[in-house]
């Protein structure tokens, strides 16, 4: 065999493994163009035309139109602030109470492992039976929360909590931290465990109180873990939407209309497909730059100093 023919031998077993490989990953490559780039460009193609279920017929071309009228609909930007509020409520508690309950938790006392292992219950119950469970505590007629306060002497009748804007929102955060501090405790329950005696030790040795060791020797170590439950939660609460739909379906006086609720609303009840794919785009956008800002940070050397 010449050296011609081997250098050909050997380019044809070269294509032939990658033919193997691009088939290989194939599949995969298909459900990923399905799933995935599929409806988002279709998403795009809905956003750029005139979609009204109203006018099934009719889909002009209006280009960034969609995008131009949600931007100057004080309704979006209404719910925008409330989206906000809710989410960064909702991410400071999750990381105080996490951060709180997972150092109670890493004391040695009696039933220290139970309690590790109920405290995952909230977390596992799905999303949308924890909101009907939260909304029937919170009851105008029959709730516990309401039994309790009227029990105790602190109300002298039920009180109607969906009924009133800031108590509608208290419920919702209410729900959502619930669901939420269970997982981020496990986590950072987790970091806790794994810090070196030493460290406390020598903390202790050269006279550092309680706020000092938790400050200069604890905090350093919980911070990638925390910032980890950061970025979770911060996306968690801006897309939030089950509980917004089985708890207060937006009210009262949308009160407690997130971004996700109101995109909902934009689709099913105006009809609006164009308008709602333009604002599902948006979000998405928003989304990916909230994920990117947050993994730059995680990737940054000084949360590990």
């Amino acid at each position: 065999m010449t050296a011609r023919d081997s250098r050909s031998l050997g380019r044809s077993v070269v294509r032939r493994r990658h033919l193997y490989a691009y088939l290989s990953i194939l599949p995969a490559l298909l459900i990923i163009v399905l799933f995935t780039v599929y409806p988002v460009l279709y998403n795009v193609d809905l956003a750029l035309h005139k979609n009204v279920l109203t006018a099934p017929d009719k889909h002009p071309f209006t280009g960034v139109k969609n995008f131009g009228d949600l931007l100057k609909n004080p309704g979006l930007l209404q719910s925008f602030r409330t989206t906000l509020q809710f989410t960064v409520i909702t991410v400071v508690g999750v990381a105080v109470l996490g951060t709180g309950i997972a150092l109670l938790l890493n004391e040695r006392f009696l039933g220290a492992r139970v309690l590790q292992v109920l405290i995952l219950i909230p977390w596992a119950i799905p999303v949308v039976m924890a909101g009907i469970i939260w909304r029937w505590m919170f009851a105008g007629n029959v709730g516990v929360i309401n039994g309790l306060l009227y029990s105790l002497g602190f109300i002298d009748s039920y009180y109607s909590f969906f009924g009133n804007p800031a108590a509608a929102k208290m419920a919702l955060v209410a729900a959502r931290l619930w669901k939420d501090v269970p997982l981020a405790t496990i986590l950072l329950l987790a970091s806790l465990q794994v810090i070196p005696q030493e460290s406390y030790d020598a903390a202790k040795i050269d006279g550092g109180g309680a706020w000092s060791v938790f400050r200069y020797v604890t905090l350093p170590f919980l911070r990638p873990t925390l910032t980890v439950v950061l970025i979770l939660q911060t996306l968690v609460g801006f897309v939030t939407f089950d509980l917004v739909y089985v708890m207060t379906g937006g009210g009262p006086a949308n009160a407690t209309t997130l971004v996700a609720w109101y995109t909902y609303t934009e689709i099913f009840t105006h009809l609006n497909l164009g308008r709602g794919a333009a604002l599902a785009f948006i979000i998405a956008l928003l989304t990916l730059l909230m994920a990117l800002v947050y993994f730059r940070a995680l990737r940054s050397e000084d949360i590990y100093t």
